[in-house]
């Protein structure tokens, strides 16, 4: 979107570019090393392209960018996330030659209010618009203030704007986005439930989701926007990250088990329908299998219909990279293969326990596996694949009637299409 005023378009493979762009994350080592490989591979492409130009955005560019300029002096440009916007400037420098590599990665210091506008090319039936950026928490396994920074956030009335110009275009649902949302506004006077309300007035916009939370700032004016909302999606990504009272505060996540176990029975009272996924974190320094198993249990008491799991991966600058861990890489592996089994099961069950019922899915556009099909998403976020008829097109909001339940998703029927449009209405809020 930033380079269409120049001309630039997307293509599907690498040797058709004129700009690559490799994005990055630094949470975890392996988008690390996934970026050197991918880098390395396009060098061979540059030997009989000598044009091409390649750049390394995000996260990593952000936190790497010395070593980069050591491992990787091909390059052309290397950005930070605050300099996104900079980018066709950086460009006209880029073929100016001035440089061998131009370096872009300097944190936004001013203030702790974000101006920014949301740029999106071609939005879908569903887009995210980011409302805020960096994190004031500093978990001792986490990268993400030293790669974002301190928290800073969007004005509402310039997010208001932004959604309502994208409702414009035809888009149905928003996804807010911050690394912990839960906290949006805190030094505007300003809040996440306001936010909402301001959202929910939008007419065309039919649907409102968000993440990511921290359940130690879950505050009450969130869990009643799940009762005084219907646009409100009955859905919740709260990462719990372990079960045991003393990894989390290693970790310093600063709540307990039995805390976070009280804010998902106040969402639930509030929307009985909602569902809750979450993140979890496997073999994190000093984890005793006792503990361990306080998460599997506590995973089976919350009955997530969706979890991202992944092995503790030591990253440099973060409080945990300097202890002390006794714990194999098997060891480690063979929990997470357990923690993932019994996941896979819970959401197997609770996929199935959806066979006869009747729900509102938003058609997201065709199934990228099944071209005679379209993939929607029910207000619980689980996707459906439904038959396409010709009266279907993305965007539109249809009520199935679902028929069958897998570990990843669910398969419908459209009650339109057989003759009953008012029968999913006692469903939903």
């Amino acid at each position: 979107a930033v380079l269409s005023p120049l001309g630039y378009e997307v293509v599907p493979k690498a040797d058709q570019a004129d700009l690559v762009l490799i994005n990055t994350c630094s949470v975890r080592e392996k988008a690390e090393n996934k970026t050197e490989s991918f880098a390395f591979d396009l060098q061979k492409l540059k030997k009989s392209k000598p044009e091409l130009k390649i750049g390394i955005t995000g996260c990593v560019a952000q936190q790497e960018k010395d070593k980069l300029l050591q491992t990787l002096p091909f390059v052309d440009l290397i950005i930070g996330p605050d300099n996104i916007d900079e980018l066709p400037w950086i460009l006209e420098e880029v073929e100016s030659k001035k440089t061998r590599t131009v370096v872009k990665a300097d944190f936004d210091n001013g203030g702790r209010i974000w101006s920014t506008q949301s740029k999106i090319l071609n939005p879908g039936p569903s887009t995210f618009v980011s409302v805020m950026k960096g994190c004031d928490h500093f978990c001792s396994y986490c990268i993400v203030p030293m790669t974002r920074g301190r928290e800073k956030s969007r004005p509402i009335l310039d997010i208001v704007k932004d959604v309502k110009d994208l409702v414009s275009r035809g888009v149905k649902e928003i996804t807010f986005l911050g690394q912990n949302i839960n906290t949006f506004g805190k030094r505007a006077n300003e809040t996440l439930s306001e936010l909402f309300h301001r959202a929910s007035e939008i007419e065309d916009l039919k649907r409102i989701r968000f993440t990511t939370s921290h359940p130690g700032d879950i505050q009450d004016s969130l869990i009643r926007c799940f009762e005084e909302l219907p646009k409100l999606c009955s859905h919740f990504h709260l990462p719990v990250q372990s079960g045991s009272n003393r990894i989390l505060r290693d970790m310093r996540r600063f709540y307990t088990r039995e805390q976070y176990l009280e804010r998902a029975r106040a969402l639930r009272q509030a929307r009985p329908d909602i569902v809750f996924s979450t993140d979890i974190i496997v073999g994190f320094p000093g984890e005793t299998e006792e503990e361990f198993e306080m998460t599997i249990s506590l995973m089976k008491e919350m009955r997530f219909d969706n979890i991202y799991s992944f092995i503790y991966s030591k990253r440099p600058g973060t409080a945990a990279a300097s202890r002390a861990d006794s714990m194999s890489d098997s060891e480690k592996l063979l929990r997470l293969s357990r923690l993932q089994v019994e996941a896979r099961r819970i959401s197997k069950e609770c996929h199935e326990a959806e066979i006869g019922q009747m729900r509102e899915i938003l058609i997201e556009g065709t199934s990228k596996k099944d071209p005679t099909r379209f993939t929607g998403r029910t207000s619980q976020n689980i996707p459906v694949h439904i038959d396409k008829t010709l009266d279907m097109k993305p965007g539109d909001l249809m009520n199935v009637m679902i028929t069958e339940g897998t570990i990843t998703h669910l398969i419908g029927v459209s009650l339109e299409a057989h003759g009953q449009p008012g029968a999913a209405h006692v469903i939903n809020h």
